[in-house]
């Protein structure tokens, strides 16, 4: 009897393998509620980092902006009163390396011509050319001269 009893459980349990169908699809619908639950915010935090690399290059302009106007190696174009320098990335679809674009201003520092130009300023701010980012940020820093001063800066954020 007791033989039997054993051998009956021994079939018993070779009939469990696995899970049930129903254990599958419940265990299938849980997943898919969590990841809709969770898709949005994570959309959202990729978003943000994004539109952090542009801000903290903007930032980083800004303040590079102001030492090499102070070294006057960044100056106004002749006979111009203001200028733009623009950081966002560049043109076309997809992700783009950060650009940054002089308006009415000139770099150049060193007789070396190393760095000068839009691209050697991009340099001086540690723009990485390669790195890429696909952020609908972009920033407009507008330097206005001022008579007898130092010229004043304002940096405004617009969205491509």
């Amino acid at each position: 009897m007791l033989f039997m009893k054993m051998a009956q459980v021994r079939e018993n349990r070779k009939d469990n393998k696995g899970f049930s169908l129903v254990e599958l699809i419940i265990v299938i619908a849980i997943m898919v509620a969590l990841v809709a639950m969770l898709a949005p915010q994570f959309v959202k935090y990729v978003a943000k980092s994004r539109n952090a690399v542009v801000t903290s290059a903007a930032e980083d302009v800004l303040a590079t902006a102001k030492s090499e106007f102070a070294l006057i190696h960044l100056t106004f174009s002749s006979n111009a009163t203001s200028g733009t320098i623009k950081i966002g990335r560049g043109s076309g679809t997809g992700a783009q390396p950060l650009a940054v674009t002089l308006t009415g201003l000139d770099f150049n520092e060193g007789d070396d011509g190393n760095l000068s130009g839009q691209d050697g300023f991009a340099k001086q701010c540690g723009i990485d050319s390669t790195k890429k980012t696909a952020s609908d940020y972009e920033y407009t820093i507008t330097v206005t001269k001022q008579s007898g001063g130092s010229p004043t800066f304002e940096m405004r954020l617009t969205r491509s």
